[in-house]
C-alpha cells in the first residue's frame, strides 16, 4: 500500500513573518482541466523499451547537479545513441528511438502547448496519446502528439497556436479576461461593428495553429479477413493472443507490447509478448483501431474494424473481436490540474523507467498500483510528498507547477514541488464496445463499463478478455 501522508518539513512551507496561513500568490483562475471543453485523458496502456531501477540500485543513482527541474538520468544516448533535435529553434540532445515528449521533458521543456480556447499552458499528462497536452508542430505537420512521435534525429519541433512565444503567449490574456470561460457564440453577438471582429478573434483564439507545410503521405489501404481481432496489447490482450494463436491478430497503439507492464514490469511484458508470438499470433504495435462497426449486409451482422498502421490502413472483416482495452488514466479534480508538470502516476513511472526524472521533489497524490511502484522505485532517490486527493486544494504555478496548496493537519499549506503524479481508479475503456452494440452500466467508483455475459460476450461476436471460458466460446464461433 502507499505510505500515509508524510509530514512536510516547515522549511518547505512559505509564510510571511507573523502569518498563520500561507500568503496568497498570483495563481491562475480556478478551473478544472476540462473547462475549455477539451477531451479527458483516455486510451490504452502504452510504453516503449524500458529499464527497471530496482530498489537495490537506487542508492547508486546520483542525481545530476543542474538548475533544471526535470532532467535525464545517465547518458543521453543510453543503449540506442544520441541525436539532436530543435525546439523553437534551440538545439536539444535526444535519445534515438524514444518518444519525442521524453526528450523534451528531459530538456526541462514541460510547457509544450496552449489550450485551444483560453490558451492556458499545457504539458504532457498521460504520455500515451490520449490528452491534448503535448500537441506540437513537427517537421511542418501540426497537431502531432509529442508522446507518439519516435525520435529519429533532426526533428524540427515548434510550438503552435501562440501569439508571441511558448512562454509568453499574448492570447493567454483570454484566461485572465474570462475567468469563467468564453461563450464565443453569444459574446457581442448582434452588436453592429463588433460582432464580426469578435467572430474573427474567436476563430483565431480557438485554432490549433497553421495548416501543414505539406500534405502527409497517403497510406495504401486494403481489405483483409481476420478470424479474431484483439484490441489491446497489455496483459489480458497478450494472454488472449497466446491462447488463440494463429487465429489472432493483436493491435496495440503502444510503441512496444505490454500495456501497463511497460511501466510496471517491462520484463514481464516482454515475456508475454514473446509467448504470444511463439503461439503464432500476429502482433501489430504502433497501430490503432479507429472504429468498429457491424455490417447489416447479408443479415449476418459481420464485424468490421478500421485499423491504421504506420505503413497502411486496413479494413478488417472479423469473425470475432476481443476487447482488452484496459482503463483510462485517472484525472485529478482540483483547481489548476492542467498545469505542466502534473502527470498521471503511470506517465511519471514510464518516464522514470526511461531515465527521465520529473524533479527532485514530487507530490504523489492518490493511491494505486502505479503510485505503489513509484514509491518502491523512487524512494531514496527523490523526495516524495504523499498526499490524499481530498487534501489537495489546488496546484500553484504560472507556466508549470511549482507548489501544491493542501490541507495538512488541519492547516492549509503551500508545499513546494517540482512535479505532481496522480493515481486513482481509472475508468474502463468502453467506447469500442459501445460501437459494436454493447450495453453499459454505470458504477460510481469506476464509471461506465460493458455488461458481459458468463463467457465474456458483450454483443454478438464481441468479447471482453475473461479467460479460458472466453477462448472456448471464440473457438466454437470459429468452428461454426
Amino acid at each position: 500500500m502507499v505510505q500515509p501522508l508524510r509530514q512536510v518539513p516547515e522549511a518547505h512551507v512559505e509564510r510571511e513573518r507573523g502569518e498563520e496561513e500561507p500568503r496568497p500568490i498570483g495563481a491562475p483562475a480556478e478551473q478544472d482541466r476540462h473547462r475549455d471543453g477539451e477531451p479527458q485523458h483516455t486510451a490504452e496502456e502504452r510504453g516503449s523499451r524500458t529499464k527497471i531501477h530496482s530498489p537495490a540500485s537506487l542508492a547508486r543513482i546520483v542525481l545530476p547537479v543542474s538548475k533544471a527541474v526535470a532532467t535525464r538520468l545517465g547518458q543521453v544516448g543510453g543503449l540506442t545513441g544520441a541525436v539532436e533535435i530543435t525546439h523553437d529553434g534551440q538545439a536539444l540532445p535526444a535519445r534515438l528511438g524514444e518518444p519525442l515528449a521524453l526528450s523534451l521533458i528531459a530538456a526541462d521543456r514541460l510547457l509544450l502547448s496552449r489550450s485551444p480556447k483560453l490558451h492556458r499552458p499545457r504539458g504532457p499528462y498521460c504520455l500515451r496519446g490520449a490528452c491534448e497536452g503535448c500537441l506540437v508542430r513537427v517537421n511542418g505537420l501540426p497537431n502531432q502528439p509529442a508522446c507518439r512521435v519516435i525520435v529519429e534525429g533532426g526533428e524540427r519541433v515548434e510550438t503552435q497556436n501562440v501569439l508571441g512565444t511558448r512562454e509568453t503567449d499574448l492570447l493567454s490574456a483570454a484566461d485572465f479576461l474570462f475567468p469563467q470561460g468564453i461563450d464565443h457564440h453569444r459574446l457581442m453577438a448582434g452588436v453592429r461593428g463588433l460582432s464580426p471582429l469578435v467572430g474573427s478573434f474567436a476563430r483565431r483564439v480557438a485554432g490549433l495553429g497553421k495548416l501543414a507545410d505539406h500534405a502527409p503521405p497517403a497510406l495504401p489501404a486494403e481489405r483483409v479477413e481476420v478470424p479474431v481481432l484483439i484490441v489491446g496489447g497489455g496483459r489480458a490482450g497478450l494472454g488472449a493472443a497466446a491462447a488463440l494463436g494463429p487465429h489472432a491478430t493483436l493491435v496495440d497503439d503502444g510503441f512496444s507490447l505490454g500495456g501497463a507492464l511497460t511501466a510496471l514490469d517491462p520484463r514481464r511484458g516482454e515475456e508475454l509478448a514473446r509467448r504470444a508470438l511463439s503461439a503464432g499470433a500476429t502482433c501489430l504495435p504502433r497501430s490503432t483501431v479507429v472504429a468498429l462497426s457491424r455490417e447489416p449486409e447479408g443479415q449476418r451482422g459481420e464485424l468490421t474494424a478500421l485499423v491504421v498502421t504506420p505503413e497502411r490502413t486496413l479494413v478488417a472483416r472479423c469473425r470475432a473481436i476481443v476487447l482488452a482495452t484496459g482503463r483510462h488514466d485517472a484525472a485529478p479534480a482540483f483547481a489548476n490540474n492542467d498545469l505542466p508538470g502534473v502527470l498521471s502516476a503511470r506517465a511519471a513511472l514510464f518516464a522514470w523507467q526511461n531515465d527521465v526524472l520529473l524533479g527532485s521533489r514530487i507530490a504523489l497524490v492518490g493511491a494505486g498500483r502505479f503510485a505503489e511502484a513509484l514509491v518502491a522505485q523512487m524512494s531514496g532517490a527523490v523526495e516524495l510528498v504523499q498526499l490524499d486527493p481530498s487534501s489537495v486544494v489546488r496546484a500553484l504555478g504560472r507556466d508549470r507547477i511549482s507548489a501544491v496548496e493542501a490541507r495538512v493537519e488541519g492547516k492549509t499549506r503551500r508545499i513546494k514541488v517540482d512535479a505532481l503524479a496522480f493515481d486513482g481508479p481509472g475508468a474502463p475503456s468502453f467506447e469500442l464496445a459501445v460501437q459494436c452494440g454493447a450495453e453499459v452500466r454505470f458504477e460510481p467508483e469506476a464509471g461506465y463499463s460493458p455488461v458481459a455475459g458468463a463467457d465474456g460476450s458483450v454483443s454478438e461476436g464481441v468479447f471482453v478478455a475473461s479467460g479460458e471460458t472466453t477462448w472456448e466460446a471464440i473457438r466454437r464461433r470459429l468452428a461454426g
